[in-house]
């Protein structure tokens, strides 16, 4: 009896843990997400970005290519604020939220030159 009580609540504990697995991640979960391209298109400029993201982030220069990124909305926001020591400043002073969001949504529309 104690053996179906355990594997019960397994069981239970396994599927709720799945749960997540068929419940999409949506955008309103995403602390970054709901930002303007255009605008972080301004930002990207005005903060000097290209100086080592270069093409506006579409090729590799002094930093990497950042058209096709793979990497999380997380990721890039704590990149972006905090930099990486001999690689990349920080610009966790120079930004507020709204600005970080609209910097991560241009990074995210970031396509080939020449197309839209």
């Amino acid at each position: 009896m104690q053996f179906q009580v355990v594997a019960a609540a397994l069981l239970a504990a396994g599927l709720c843990a799945g749960v997540g697995i068929f419940i999409p991640f949506s955008r309103a979960d995403d602390p970054y997400g709901g930002g303007d391209p255009q605008h972080g298109e301004q930002i990207f400029s005005n903060n000097g970005c290209g100086w080592c993201h270069e093409g506006m982030g579409r090729k590799a220069g002094r930093g990497p290519a950042l058209m096709d990124t793979k990497r999380t909305n997380d990721f890039l926001a704590t990149r972006i604020m905090n930099g990486k020591p001999g690689s990349m400043p920080a610009f966790g002073g120079n930004l507020d939220d709204q600005q970080l969001n609209d910097l991560i949504a241009f990074i995210h529309s970031i396509k080939p030159e020449g197309t839209q």
